[in-house]
């Protein structure tokens, strides 16, 4: 003998379905939290040796290089942000870091690039005088000091030449 229930018991046996349904899919679709070891771009970290904070230095701008597969943030003292304004960036005193990094795929954003593997830092100083300054090239992921001069002035002018990001 097959029983039919009344027309509102079965709606409401519909709705009961569905509440289990949509909650069972809610429960399965959580994950517990990332673990922070996962969340934190070690790769990218630069060495304590390295220290950009002790030079006083805060970004000037950023840069990317699709054909290389790399990016770049310039660093340099508040001294030269003010000297971009007014056009003269070889004031005495003025200090800046150029720090490269590979690019790699950001596994928590589908088509996003972040760094990867540390490439190289390069530092200019300008001494007292405007004719003194003195170029440092920093390579590998535990950045030690190249000996390597050649190409120097170009990469000297390079780094001189970049404009400031403009920070609303």
């Amino acid at each position: 003998m097959i029983m039919y229930l009344p027309f509102q018991s079965r709606i409401k046996m519909k709705l009961i379905f569905y509440i289990i349904a949509a909650g069972s899919l809610f429960i399965a679709g959580c994950k517990g939290a990332t673990d922070t070891d996962r969340l934190i771009n070690s790769k990218a970290s630069l060495p304590s040796t390295f220290k950009l904070s002790e030079l006083h230095q805060k970004v000037i701008t950023s840069l990317i290089n699709k054909k290389a597969g790399t990016m770049s943030i310039l660093y340099g003292t508040e001294h030269f942000k003010n000297a971009t304004e007014e056009s003269n960036l070889n004031e005495p005193g003025n200090s800046f870091t150029l720090v490269t990094w590979q690019q790699q795929d950001d596994a928590h954003w589908f088509g996003a690039r972040i760094p990867g593997e540390l490439v190289s830092a390069e530092t200019v100083n300008i001494g007292n005088h405007t004719n003194f300054v003195t170029y440092q090239k920093f390579t590998g992921r535990n950045l030690l000091l190249s000996a390597d001069t050649t190409g120097q002035n170009e990469r000297i002018h390079f780094i001189l030449t970049q404009k400031p990001s403009i920070i609303p």
